[in-house]
């Protein structure tokens, strides 16, 4: 594999183990559950901050281990943890409103790393590129959840409680994350050959 197509991971922690993969899995799923509760509570979908945090997981594992976080997340909040909106969690948020959002979130993820681990991190026109084909994956499975969850109300109406509020919250995370993530990951690239 060539260094521009490693992970942040892969190029920060060159001598990686169990514990160091373990000790990361963690820190994501707490992570996630910050983002997820910095928040403006819309109904029936609140805008947090956790599409960001997901993209940044995405951008710093790649697709599979990025996913490995997502599915952990996911489990603890099915397992008591709070770290869902609200800090929520059990079986109720996977058939609630936001049900659709979080299989969307496994989607987002893997796809957005999938890129990453294409070279796409290396410059700010290919991360935009590829956060915003990981957000039209979250809105496909999001919507599509809601729709069911309202009983089909219609397109319109799914679109205007499910995606319209996001969308100016979302172009922005984008934007900041586009623009940072590849100074970032060439800040990176400097330090393992470095090391």
């Amino acid at each position: 594999m060539e260094t521009q197509n490693k992970t942040v991971y892969e190029l920060i922690f060159k001598t990686r183990n169990l514990f160091v993969d373990i000790a990361m899995l963690i820190l994501s799923v707490v992570v996630l559950g910050i983002m997820a509760n910095i928040r403006v509570p819309l109904w029936p979908v609140p805008v947090t901050l956790q599409t960001f945090g997901l993209l940044l997981i995405a951008f710093f594992f790649g697709s599979k281990k990025g996913v490995l976080s997502v599915f952990a997340y996911l489990l603890a909040g099915l397992f008591g943890f709070g770290v869902f909106t609200g800090y929520k969690s059990g079986m109720s948020a996977f058939l609630g409103p936001t049900a659709g959002y979080l299989v969307g979130f496994i989607f987002m993820v893997f796809l957005v790393g999938y890129l990453v681990e294409k070279g796409f991190a290396t410059s700010k026109r290919k991360m935009l590129y590829a956060m915003v084909a990981g957000e039209v994956a979250l809105f496909i499975f999001g919507l599509t959840g809601l729709s069911f969850y309202l009983g089909h109300p219609g397109l319109l109406n799914v679109l205007q409680l499910g995606l319209f509020p996001f969308l100016i919250g979302d172009a922005l995370k984008i934007a900041v994350a586009s623009t940072l993530f590849p100074y970032v990951y060439k800040g990176a690239e400097s330090l393992a050959k470095s090391i």
